[in-house]
């Protein structure tokens, strides 16, 4: 189809995945999702040997329930590892992916693919080469699940086009500032860069804490002008954006833990349940009732 074309899915044109998935959930049903794809599945409860396609688009996975192993060879060696909620998986761009696993509950996981024009739209804004492999950040990957389960959150409640064209934007620069080059090492974005990483580990050391732009920028030895200035470049946003949607990937994982509302305001640095409610609201496109489990 037309607005596919962004996309490099020919390879799964003659997959019969009838027989390892049940899907619940494209994003490519829901008006205006053009500039990504979420997709929700169950798997099969084993499969001895699943290979899917190569591809130049950035395919993440994220585990939402099951329980089990599995071996994955994406290119860059094979690894063994847990099936269980919160596991976030990438594949490499260009290689095949194999896949062998065998569960002790079922497993279900939220899948993203974003395609590679918007990796290098975003490395080219940034001033930086596009990584070849992306990798969980400091986090473990923690908060792209985070990222994952909104979008399908959004995505079935069929918030229009805008919000996964601003997602897919922000996605594309996460993954080229926080992911990692075939080296292994966080992508260079200049000599300032361990300064911003230095503040970023001070925001979350602080997340239940006010936390103003001069305290960052004497942190790491700066003005306040310049340290905004070398963040911006460095993320692509301003240190209270950065704040904010870390604070709420934050109180995603504490609302799926089964912490009331009032309980994660107070450790994410809200005010109150309600200024975390709106913020949410904001963020997400959904409420956080959406993410409690239950």
């Amino acid at each position: 189809m037309e607005r596919h074309r962004r996309f490099d899915m020919g390879g799964y044109a003659g997959l019969d995945l009838d027989r390892f998935v049940e899907p619940s959930l494209s994003s490519w049903s829901r008006p205006g999702w053009r500039a990504l794809l979420v997709q929700r599945f169950t798997h099969a409860a084993a499969v001895d040997e699943l290979v899917l396609p190569p591809t130049t688009d950035r395919h993440l996975w994220l585990v939402t329930a099951g329980a089990g192993r599995m071996h994955l060879d994406t290119g860059d060696g094979r690894r063994v590892v847990p099936i269980a909620p919160g596991q976030v998986g990438f594949a490499v761009p260009g290689a095949a992916t194999r896949v062998r696993y065998e569960t002790t509950e079922p497993m279900r996981t939220v899948q993203l693919h974003l395609p590679a024009d918007a990796i290098e739209r975003a490395a080219g804004s940034l001033g930086v080469p596009a990584p070849a492999v992306v990798r969980p950040g400091p986090d473990g990957g923690a908060f792209l699940g985070a990222m994952l389960t909104s979008l399908a959150a959004a995505a079935e409640a069929g918030l229009d086009g805008l919000y996964a064209d601003t997602a897919a934007e922000f996605l594309a620069v996460h993954l080229v500032t926080g992911g990692a080059g075939p080296d292994g090492h966080t992508a260079r974005l200049g000599r300032e860069d361990a300064r911003v990483r230095a503040a970023i580990a001070y925001l979350h050391d602080r997340l239940d804490q006010p936390v103003s732009l001069a305290d960052l920028a004497a942190h790491v030895r700066l003005s306040p002008f310049h340290f905004l200035r070398v963040f911006r470049r460095a993320t692509g946003e301003t240190p209270a954006r950065y704040l904010r949607r870390v604070r709420i990937a934050h109180a995603t994982r504490l609302l799926a833990g089964g912490m009331t509302v009032g309980q994660v305001a107070r450790r994410c640095g809200f005010s109150s349940p309600g200024h975390l409610s709106a913020a949410y609201l904001r963020e997400t496109g959904v409420r956080p009732s959406a993410h409690r489990p239950g």
